[in-house]
């Protein structure tokens, strides 16, 4: 009988394609800290969830080998979404909110996997449970950790069973060709846990507390701020003293890991100053929800806010937006089907968290399709040096019309802030308001 970890080809092969693309639906990615993956176990993935699919896809893009998932039941209804998930090698997993008859199938589920991870196949669990699109880590889920002591009951006495915190940073959690940070945090020991741990006599001790290890691995991985009323205030915060923090920090390079050290360096300092100094700070974060308010209700952006030369900046991005102006019209044309297609799919989900999943599979599926077949009517009408010319245009065609978007819309936002002076004295005051923050 196949197992749900056994070898295909036609895996392997349709993994390196997801992973291409996964990595293209990016500007910018960058993964830290692969050399922390023990190679003497079984390896349990734990990522903070905040964009459905694409949290699962980035831990499949780690490294080339073949790795099991589970995902909510719910989204295996479909039959197209379910051939491909499972052929993902992903199982479905029933939540308390499905019922507790549905929960009862979540043992065979459990049993698969202990059998997979026996068998040295990595596993991923998303140990929120659910998805929500904030810099903060919710509570954990039981599942992760009854599979990882099961697994641990029936076979830690041959080889190891590890947790390894995974931390996923988005640049935008709803914009395409965003950017993606992943860090893989300290791998957590099961096996020597428990039995370093003799008074955790019970499944449910033990449970609490590698939920506080693992809660803890998380959030030294990821950007995490209290989910409170002074959230927009220090994300903000945190993005507006971004350079300031890495010269603070010795940092150089505008690698995505040292925005992300300097980011977590602000949120920091900002917890410690609270308790010090909380007159000054309460002040810097009131001018800080009010700057957030300001250019929220324009539709100004960060990166307008942290843009050098503001001026200098527009007039070159308007010689630039010229310039790629024809290859967009191509762009938007030759691709038209993926995003009218999206289009109406998106308009069926009040969750903007799946707008980049819906994007995703729309264009994992459709784009090779197209390339195909427009390439065969070119060569046809035309020659097969016209059709040529086509696939080379068309290949980047739907990444360049992100692009480009975004682009445009940087530009629209970098004019607002131009025009609304008040706006950039508000930055200013913010960035000279003396706290201690960069001392």
């Amino acid at each position: 009988m196949a197992k749900i970890q056994d070898k295909s080809r036609g895996y392997f092969v349709l993994k390196a394609y997801v992973d291409f693309m996964f990595k293209r639906a990016y500007r910018r990615v960058e993964y830290h800290g692969k050399e922390k993956i023990p190679q003497d176990g079984a390896i349990i993935y734990a990522p903070n969830h905040t964009n459905t699919l694409m949290d699962a896809l980035a831990v499949l893009a780690i490294d080339k080998t073949a790795k099991v998932f589970v995902a909510r039941a719910d989204i295996f209804k479909q039959p197209t979404i379910l051939k491909f998930l499972t052929s993902l090698k992903m199982l479905p997993i029933n939540r308390q909110r499905d019922g507790r008859e549905s929960l009862a199938k979540n043992e065979e589920i459990n049993n698969i996997v202990v059998d997979a991870l026996h068998d040295k196949t990595p596993f991923c669990i998303l140990p929120e449970g659910t998805h929500r699109t904030k810099h903060s880590l919710m509570q954990l889920q039981k599942g992760i950790f009854r599979i990882a002591l099961q697994a641990n009951d029936t076979f830690g006495n041959e080889m190891p069973v590890y947790i390894v915190p995974v931390g996923i940073e988005f640049g935008h959690f709803f914009r395409y060709r965003s950017s993606l940070l992943v860090q893989i945090g300290e791998p957590i020991n099961v096996t020597q846990f428990i039995k370093g741990n003799p008074d955790l006599y019970t499944p449910q001790k033990q449970i609490n507390a590698l939920r506080e290890e693992l809660s803890e691995g998380i959030k030294t991985v990821m950007l995490h701020i209290p989910d409170d009323e002074k959230y927009d205030a220090t994300l903000q915060l945190a993005q507006l003293y971004v350079d300031e923090q890495k010269k603070r920090l010795g940092l150089s390079g505008n690698t995505l890991i040292n925005r992300f050290a300097s980011a977590k360096e602000t949120v920091k300092r900002i917890g410690i100053l609270s308790n010090f100094n909380p007159q000054d700070i309460q002040e810097l974060m009131d001018r800080s929800a009010s700057l957030y308010a300001s250019r929220h209700e324009i539709g100004i952006g960060m990166k307008s806010v942290l843009t050098k030369r503001l001026l200098l900046a527009i007039v070159g991005k308007i010689a630039l937006f010229w310039l790629g102006f024809p290859y967009f019209i191509f762009s938007a044309v030759a691709t038209s089907p993926v995003t009218l297609l999206f289009k109406w799919l998106s308009s069926k989900f009040e969750d903007k968290a799946f707008y980049n999943t819906l994007r995703f599979l729309i264009s994992l599926a459709l784009l090779p399709l197209l390339l195909l077949l427009i390439g065969i009517i070119v060569v046809i009408v035309f020659s097969w040096k016209w059709g040529l010319v086509f696939a080379l245009l068309f290949i980047p065609a739907f990444f360049f019309f992100h692009d480009y978007v975004n682009f445009t819309r940087s530009l629209v936002s970098d004019i607002k802030l131009l025009v609304h002076k008040y706006l950039r004295d508000q930055i200013s005051h913010i960035k000279t308001f003396k706290t201690g923050l960069l001392n």
